[in-house]
């Protein structure tokens, strides 16, 4: 009897030393995890704050680096209503070369509301990434029939800043359009625009620009 309350008391120390150095283990990889995230995640802030930097630098050869030339019509929405570009857009295979874009600049930087990723940057707390994945902030001005709001979403490996134009429901036109439609008609006020970038532990990566509405 004696010899069996050893053997059991031996194995139930052995089980419980090998549950604690598991428990160790296990707590050990989560912490490291954990610092590789906050490391990731550090990285990928101090990415879109180079990002930040040269989309308001107003400088066109900075800011054409962000993109990977030539631009397909699949990936990107730039449209121009510049008869010129377009027969170049289509002599080159319905893509946008680097000297399209430098030359083209103010039409492009329209297009893509490079202005509106602007203000996006300026109202977002890039820092809060630390601790949110998404991120969002909503110029409403009362007295106005449209307003932007500006998100910025994480999504594992995905990063998307996007840019809504809204409809003021409470303001009260005053005045119509040319096409009799109210100022804040959905026609003119609601349309979206997004750039997504993916993020390879290193850098962003644009990977296409796209809008809606």
């Amino acid at each position: 009897m004696r010899k069996t309350v050893i053997i059991l008391t031996t194995f139930v120390i052995l089980v419980s030393c090998n549950n604690s150095e598991k428990t160790k283990t296990t707590s050990g990889t989560q912490v490291i995890e954990q610092n590789a995230n906050t490391t990731k995640t550090q990285t990928l802030i101090g990415e879109l704050k180079k990002l930040q930097q040269t989309i308001t630098s107003n400088d066109k050869e900075k800011i054409a680096d962000i993109f990977e030339f030539p631009l397909s019509d699949e990936s990107f929405s730039i449209y121009l209503d510049d008869q010129s570009f377009n027969d170049q857009f289509k002599s080159n295979g319905n893509k946008i070369t680097r000297t399209m874009f430098l030359q083209n600049y103010k039409a492009i930087s329209e297009s893509i509301w490079l202005d509106q990723l602007k203000n996006l940057f300026h109202n977002i707390a890039i820092d809060s990434l630390a601790h949110k994945d998404t991120l969002e902030y909503e110029a409403y001005i009362k007295t106005e029939p449209c307003f932007y709001s500006y998100q910025i979403e994480l999504n594992k490996d995905i990063v998307t800043l996007r840019m809504n134009m809204n409809s003021n429901r409470n303001y009260q036109s005053k005045t119509l359009s040319e096409d009799d439609i109210p100022e804040n008609s959905s026609e003119i006020c609601e349309h979206n625009f997004w750039w997504i970038f993916k993020f390879d532990g290193n850098k962003l990566h644009l990977e296409s620009i796209s809008g809606a509405g």
